[in-house]
């Protein structure tokens, strides 16, 4: 999985960059990035783990001069999803630089449908496969471009999608909007990009760039401290982390010990046998039952596996149960 950062030149990817990747002096456009999550936290203090691990995702800093034409759009075809940085810190209009940067976005796939069209037309007579079901996918995409609509928004099918899997439409992705702002200031211009964000069908957050590079700075207990000062939710980390997790399908389920605790990414809606081949190909080929205990309950419960199976609150589950996200998973297999 790729998440790639785009926007405009000095709109602040840079920072977020920075920000999401723990790193205030990165060099270089790629880096692991790892999905904060306080339930690991919690879950290690509770088993004493001796190690902590977060799901990772690699992400790629993407130059807003290399632009969305040729071959640097094909390039964009392995990203899972986009965040799109909102300058709202130095721009009098955040909203319309923003119908700008996606309109850009907008006119490169409409001109990738008029090229595929194009080209069909011109070798319809040679090419002996059936085209005429994706000429029609093909126009009615277009239709909705030139109407200035995402195409992640249109309500594609599944056999629909799985005609485009081989390109690089940008707005068939997931879009997160960043909006980078300093505190205080242009509240009145923020909620009107924040609004249209909601009109495109685009998840938005907030980011106080110069904050959170100060922040960056400080060692990691004085950094919770300013959390705390902040008041609850404020984690722009953790709160990027589940936007993406939204947006990408994802739940994530824990395994937790005295050697570490780890959370693990599995798309919605899986069985059991899948998340077991997350841990492990071994796990999977000799999997015998999954303990399930859900992490909500498991708190309620004091953190105590007693009082969780005298509650009746610990499952065991065959290969077909369905993970829900929270999911704390022991597996037992046999091989």
């Amino acid at each position: 999985m790729k998440i790639g950062i785009i926007g405009p030149a000095q709109s602040g990817k840079t920072s977020i960059f920075k920000v999401l990747l723990q790193s205030p002096n990165i060099t270089g456009d790629i880096g692991m990035f790892k999905f904060m999550d306080s339930r690991i936290k919690k879950l290690s203090d509770i088993f004493s783990s001796k190690k902590k691990v977060y799901p990772e995702t690699a992400f790629l800093d993407i130059s807003s001069s290399a632009g969305f034409t040729g071959k640097e759009y094909s390039k964009l075809h392995e990203i899972d999803l986009f965040i799109c940085v909102a300058n709202a810190f130095f721009s009098e209009d955040p909203k319309k630089d923003l119908e700008g940067y996606m309109m850009d976005i907008i006119l490169a796939d409409l001109e990738a449908i008029q090229n595929r069209i194009n080209k069909i037309e011109k070798e319809r007579m040679k090419i002996k496969t059936d085209i005429e079901s994706e000429m029609k996918l093909l126009k009615k995409c277009q239709g909705s471009l030139e109407n200035s609509k995402l195409l992640r928004n249109i309500g594609l099918t599944r056999d629909e999608l799985k005609v485009f899997s081989g390109f690089s439409f940008i707005s068939l992705r997931p879009i997160i909007v960043v909006i980078n702002i300093e505190e205080g200031k242009q509240e009145d211009k923020i909620k009107a990009a924040e609004e249209y964000c909601a009109s495109i069908g685009a998840r938005c957050i907030r980011f106080f760039g110069k904050t959170e590079l100060e922040l960056l700075e400080l060692n990691p207990e004085d950094q919770d401290q300013f959390s705390k000062e902040m008041g609850s939710g404020y984690n722009f980390r953790e709160n990027m982390a589940k936007l993406i997790s939204k947006e990408l399908n994802l739940i994530t389920f824990f395994t937790a010990g005295d050697k570490d605790t780890t959370g693990w990414h599995l798309e919605s809606g899986l069985p059991v046998i899948e998340a077991a081949g997350k841990i492990h190909s071994d796990i999977k080929r000799g999997f015998i039952r999954a303990e399930v205990v859900n992490y909500e309950d498991f708190i309620k419960c004091a953190g105590n596996m007693q009082k969780v199976r005298e509650a009746g609150l610990l499952k065991v589950e065959g290969k077909e149960y369905v993970v829900k996200d929270g999911d704390m998973l022991n597996i037992r297999f046999n091989i």
